[in-house]
Parts: structure tokens; C-alpha cells; sequence
């Protein structure tokens, strides 16, 4: 008998174990550079200075990656269920302004699910191909596929106390076709503008129409999980 409540210990260790969640660790709030706002296991891969908060002053944003890889379970297409189980290294996204009188970095936001992992790419590769700052905005550009493609560029603004999506570009198309739908949104106008024809003949086969954007109130790092989890449109995801 206590050979079997043994194993039955034992064996409830490993299933509690095996069912553990990854748990992301804690930026810190203030640093002098990239370097010191790294958490232990983590590396900086992406980083980029600039003003985001109109005080003329150089802000920081850094992508980190986990330097090992995890079972993680994402969300795609409903925001909010995370329905599928990838291998793969964790990223965080982390915001800083800075205090022109002290030369610190200050934590605005830190972001565990938005940025895309290196495997999320397909074929390509590592999706995540640009983050800047201009105009006191962020930009975020991802792309990935095989022979269809996709693009996907996400810009967010620091407005309010919060970091709001203010626009986004959805890119579709067939590399060897070249057919291809995008669709450009402008969440403060409430505009769409979509574009389907071709990627090698624009000028002449493409077709470009509007339409009001319905949604109830601009998506802000909080709201939007990440990529391809919002439903804007019957069958459309952004």
C-alpha cells in the first residue's frame, strides 16, 4: 500500500508539473539602459529610441526573447481563448519613457502576448521584422507565409495615459500571382480602405473602394491581444 501511494505521489507530482504555466517575469520599472532593464534568461533582439510622449526627449522600446524555448499557448481569431499550443520562445514587448532630468527609463507598459515568436512566421521564418518610432507613434510589422503571404503593420499611440491602436495595414497576396487583397485601417477616421487586384500591375488592375469601420471603442495593448485575434469584420482578422 505504501508503494502504490508512492507512485500515486509521484505521479501527481509530474501531472501538476507537466501543467505548470510558464510565468513571465517582471520588467524593471526604471534603468539607465537596455542592458539593465534585461531580465535574467532574456535577451534583447529588438530596440529602438525615439520620442513617444511629445516632450522631445528620446524614449526606449525593447523586444525581449527567452533564451529557451517553452510549450505556450496562443490566441488566434477570438481575442481572448488560447486554443493553440506552439513550442517556441517567449517575447516581450516594453516601453519606457524617459526623465530628461535623471536620464532614467521608466516602465510605461510591458506587453507578454503581442509580439509575435519566431516560429508564428511559417516558411519564412521570424515574423517580426520591424519596430520603429516616428511621429511619436510605435510601429510594429510582422510578415509571413509561403507562397501566400501575409503582412501585417500595427501602429499605436500614447494618448490618455494609454497606448491606443490608431492604424493598421493587412497585406494578402500570392508571391508568384501576385494577386493580393489589402486592406488599410484608420481607427480614428473609422475608415477602411481595401485594394484587390494585383502586386505587379497596381495602376491597372486594382480596384480600391471605403467603408465606415464599426467597433465600439479604439483597441489598446489591453484589448487587442495580438495579431490575427480580432475578428474586425465577418471572417476578417487583423
Amino acid at each position: 500500500m505504501k508503494v502504490f501511494c508512492f507512485y500515486l505521489l509521484m505521479l501527481c507530482a509530474q501531472i501538476c508539473f507537466a501543467q505548470k504555466t510558464f510565468i513571465f517575469p517582471k520588467i524593471k520599472p526604471q534603468g539607465t539602459s537596455s542592458e539593465q532593464l534585461t531580465p535574467p534568461n532574456w535577451t534583447a533582439i529588438d530596440q529602438v529610441y525615439g520620442d513617444l510622449n511629445n516632450d522631445a526627449i528620446e524614449d526606449l522600446a525593447v523586444v525581449f526573447e527567452y533564451n529557451r524555448t517553452i510549450d505556450e499557448t496562443r490566441v488566434y481569431g477570438d481575442n481572448s481563448s488560447a486554443i493553440i499550443k506552439e513550442t517556441q520562445k517567449p517575447r516581450i514587448l516594453a516601453i519606457f519613457f524617459k526623465d530628461k532630468s535623471t536620464g532614467t527609463f521608466n516602465l510605461s507598459t510591458q506587453n507578454n502576448d503581442f509580439i509575435l515568436r519566431s516560429a508564428e512566421g511559417g516558411k519564412l521564418g521570424d515574423p517580426l521584422q520591424q519596430v520603429a518610432i516616428k511621429d511619436q507613434q510605435l510601429y510594429l510589422r510582422f510578415q509571413g507565409g509561403a507562397e501566400w503571404r501575409w503582412e501585417l503593420g500595427y501602429t499605436f499611440k500614447y494618448e490618455n495615459k494609454d497606448w491606443f491602436l490608431t492604424s493598421a495595414i493587412n497585406l494578402y497576396f500570392n508571391q508568384n500571382s501576385g494577386d493580393m487583397t489589402e486592406r488599410v485601417y484608420d481607427f480614428k477616421t473609422r475608415e477602411l480602405f481595401t485594394t484587390v487586384g494585383n502586386l505587379h500591375r497596381r495602376d491597372i488592375a486594382n480596384r480600391r473602394t471605403s467603408e465606415v469601420l464599426y467597433f465600439s471603442q479604439l483597441r489598446t495593448f489591453k484589448t487587442f491581444k495580438k495579431p490575427w485575434a480580432w475578428e474586425i469584420m465577418p471572417d476578417v482578422y487583423l
